[in-house]
Formats: C-alpha cells, structure tokens, sequence
C-alpha cells in the first residue's frame, strides 16, 4: 500500500462538498488537482490522488443508508471536513454519514 500524504493546513479554502440531484452521491473535493490515481474501499467508497500522492478527493455512495468513513486514510479530516463544509441535510454521526433523498422535482 502507498503512503497517504496528509493535508496541508492551507488545502482547506479549496474544500468543495457536492451532493448529486438524487442526493446519494456525495463528492468532497480537498484540492484542485489532475487525478493520477484513485483507490476503492469497498463498493461504497472512493478515494482520488494526484501524482504526488495527495489526497485530492473522497467519493460516498449510498448515503441514504449511511457511509462508514472507517479504515478510510485521513478520516479524521473528511470528517471534519464534511462537518464544517457539508450541505444543510448532511448528518455526521461519529464516523457515519447520512444524506436523505431529495425530493423529485414536480413535473408539469
């Protein structure tokens, strides 16, 4: 497994926190950066890196049913982050994390 370098105090004024339409998906972007690589933790979760081996971005899936951000490198700062970066329907609980479906836009 390839070291993880941590983040740079100076990352966080380019954190980014995007949820899909559905509200499902959720991208959490810690620097703007080309991916070089990216890793999986199982199916739910997914970490990219740029070729220097920073962490650049964290995907979840399945946030309805909740995340784990357990065993993940640097869950310490995802979590912080997503506490202090995440959208109004976010929940962070412990290191689990919800986000409801949103709502279906009505059709006219």
């Amino acid at each position: 497994m390839e070291p993880v370098l941590p983040l740079s105090e100076d990352m966080a004024d380019a954190i980014e926190v995007r949820v899909n339409e559905v509200g499902d998906i959720l991208y959490l972007r810690f620097l703007r950066a080309k991916i070089a690589t990216g890793r999986e933790f199982g199916d739910w979760r997914n970490l990219d890196y740029d070729s220097e081996g920073r962490l650049i971005g964290v995907e979840l899936i399945g946030l309805p049913r909740g995340v784990s951000l357990r065993g993940l490198p640097e869950a310490d700062r995802i979590r912080e982050a997503l506490i202090a970066h995440g959208p109004p329907k976010l929940r962070v609980e412990g290191y689990e994390v919800f986000h409801p479906l949103n709502e279906p836009a009505p059709t006219v």
